[in-house]
């Protein structure tokens, strides 16, 4: 049971005692423990850990990898006397069958304090061989959570577009206290043009039913025609997410497929225009739903500032394609086709991960991008993007050599010949998250590659990218036992309550060749390494274990919001900063980290455990900790000499 501590400027706090994993000695070696605890034998590309009853613990859900199949659900129980914990299916879960490009993603959308699950119908209506789902529901919808792991019945998402949904991010864009939704939408009709749909912004109101209301709010140059220059309208959008990049409300970062510009909107409320200084402003009397509607899309205002911000792409704007000597362009008929225009250029930008990597105060990015060898340098690479925010007081971000993970072929020297592996050259860079993984309050980053065939060692897998001292970041993901090939959707959570963060991987095999998908079997123990030559390979989802609780500690924080003042009840937009003395060296300044509770968001509705997680190097407490709330008044909470350990606070 949880302890009451001391209550911290009327915050609820409380410590939950940490089971420990113990082995032999000390190690960074990951334990694949998938078989151990209940979770073998899945095939899943798309997975996510989400607290489903509210006991702490990490739930997993796991999407279907089949076309058309029902979302699985394992309840985290502490039964397993090895392992501390044991995933349990649940199977009365009432969750509807979705095809495989559906999304689904989980929040407390309601207020109740039970996650509720949301689902992005990807619907394909402009094919001709389109087939509406076959059981309902037939759109975008969304089911009120109980509280065990099971749903109540369906209720369409009023306004969002019937369209090729590829993404959901959750928020509360205009801190009203009300989650709010970011749909990203894709092509219209793949491979017949260029033309997408545009993304609903969907913001919720009060409604007099009981049923959530949305409004949906017109972005900026949706309607305008699509163009070869400006390329306003829609763009195919992998990826969206609410961010908290400065002061201000929460920002809408879209992320654009098809080597397309991304979006950063720049979110306010509107400000009345007034020609004179005494003249009293209109009060909205909110009686008439509908009025309420219309005035919340009305107050809220927002311009792209991307290109300004350095986030749309790389400076490499000519859309010219990679020139092969002939007898190697023949093999790869992609590299024939011709240049392209300018808003071809860019980036396919699939994720998005959120962090101060440098602790100066302020986050940082880092987009998940596929790179293709034949479109040469008018397709970018995965990249972080530095935040300059306290440097210069503006938000801009800046790329960096000292930060590379790029893991292409040496180009050949002068009088060297181009070699296959160069014409087929991809980063298939699908997922990507910011975490103290070694917990030396440093961010790490993880890595997931997919879908593309690439020659050893650039190979496509799950990588571990460990922030070194001079703060770039170093690929140790064999020296930490990982060896996942195929690294479909991550999904962070401290599922043995042991302090530190663990991983759950989902798998792809999309275009990989026989053998490849035979390897990445042999690894996740789903064929035996003697296995016959015709042998099936099958994915296989995996958890891997963290070990460094064994070595430092960590503060693990969950809060709750108060909808009466204004704070959604999961608080999505909350930042914290915690203070420790990371070397436990007097001597030397102590470090603030901070870290932002976000919700779903990124490629495919991804989510973690709603939990922020400081690690505390050779400290065993933190000096200080705020926690600035996501409501127009950044209400604050504080509390000193804060335990190693589980903490949550409360607004209420």
């Amino acid at each position: 049971m949880p302890q009451p501590l001391p209550n911290p400027a009327g915050a609820v706090l409380c410590l939950l005692a940490l089971a420990t994993f113990s082995h032999a000695k000390p190690s960074n070696t990951w334990i694949r423990a998938t078989a151990e605890a209940g979770l073998d034998g899945i095939q899943s590309s798309r997975l996510k850990f989400v607290d489903l009853n509210d006991d702490r613990r990490p739930d997993a859900v796991i999407l279907p990898s089949s076309p058309t199949a029902t979302p699985r659900v394992f309840i985290n129980a502490p039964k397993d006397p090895s392992l501390g914990f044991k995933y349990i299916e649940k199977s009365d879960t009432f969750l509807p069958s979705l095809n495989k490009a559906d999304i689904l993603a989980f929040a407390d959308l309601n207020n109740d304090g039970k996650q509720d699950a949301i689902i992005g119908r990807n619907l394909d209506i402009y094919q001709e061989n389109f087939v509406p789902p076959a059981t309902g529901p037939a759109y975008s919808s969304w089911l009120p959570g109980k509280g065990d792991g099971s749903f109540g019945p369906a209720q369409r998402i009023s306004n969002a577009t019937i369209a090729t949904t590829c993404a959901i991010a959750v928020g509360d864009v205009n801190e009203d206290g009300l989650p709010d939704l970011f749909i990203g939408n894709w092509y219209e009709r793949y491979f017949s043009g260029y033309e997408a749909y545009a993304n609903d912004l969907l913001l919720q109101y009060p409604s007099t039913q009981d049923k959530l209301a949305f409004a949906r709010w017109p972005l900026p140059n949706e309607t305008v025609p699509t163009d070869f220059t400006t390329d306003l309208g829609g763009r195919p959008t992998y990826g969206t997410a609410f961010v908290r990049l400065d002061n201000g409300l929460p920002s809408l970062v879209e992320l654009n497929y098809g080597r397309r510009w991304n979006r950063l909107y720049k979110m306010d409320t509107r400000s009345p225009l007034r020609l004179l200084k005494n003249y009293p402003a209109t009060p909205f009397v909110n009686k008439d739903p509908a009025a309420t509607a219309a005035h919340l899309v009305r107050h809220l205002k927002g311009r792209d500032i991307a290109a300004e911000a350095g986030v749309d792409g790389d400076a490499i704007r000519h859309g010219r394609h990679q020139k092969w000597p002939e007898e190697l362009a023949r093999d790869k008929p992609r590299s024939l086709r011709p240049d392209e225009p300018p808003f071809r250029a860019n980036g396919n930008t699939f994720d998005i991960a959120v962090g101060d990597i440098d602790n100066d105060g302020d986050f940082d990015l880092f987009f998940s991008t596929i790179y293709h060898a034949w479109a040469g340098t008018s397709s970018d690479l995965s990249r972080f993007l530095v935040n300059q925010l306290q440097e210069t007081g503006k938000l801009r971000f800046q790329e960096s050599k000292h930060l590379s993970v790029d893991r292409l072929p040496r180009p050949p020297a002068a009088g060297e010949k181009w070699q296959y592996h160069h014409v087929r050259q991809n980063q298939g860079d699908i997922f990507a998250e910011l975490a103290d993984l070694n917990q030396d309050g440093r961010l790490d980053l993880i890595l997931c590659s997919s879908d593309y065939a690439d020659e050893p060692p650039y190979e496509e897998r799950l990588r571990l990218f460990i922030q070194q001292d001079d703060g770039s970041f170093a690929d140790q993901t064999a020296s930490y036992g990982i060896d996942h090939i195929g690294a479909g959707m991550p999904s962070l959570a401290d599922v043995d309550l042991d302090g530190d963060l663990d991983l759950l991987v989902g798998q792809s095999f999309n275009r990989l060749p026989t053998g490849k998908r035979q390897a990445a079997s042999v690894a996740s123990g789903a064929l035996p390494a003697n296995h016959t030559p015709d042998a099936s390979p099958e994915l296989r989802a995996s958890l891997f274990l963290n070990p460094a609780s064994e070595s430092s500690q960590s503060i693990l924080v969950s809060l709750e919001g108060d909808p009466g003042q204004s704070i959604a009840r999961d608080a999505f937009g909350a930042i914290v900063r915690l203070t420790a003395d990371l070397d436990n060296d007097p001597s030397t300044p102590e470090v603030t980290q901070i870290r932002q509770l976000m919700g779903p968001a990124g490629h495919a509705g991804k989510q973690h455990q709603f939990i922020l997680h400081f690690g505390l190097g050779q400290a065993s407490h933190a000096s200080s900790i705020e926690i600035v709330w996501p409501n127009p008044e950044r209400k604050i909470t504080t509390a000193e000499n804060l335990p190693a350990g589980y903490h949550h606070f409360s607004a209420l």
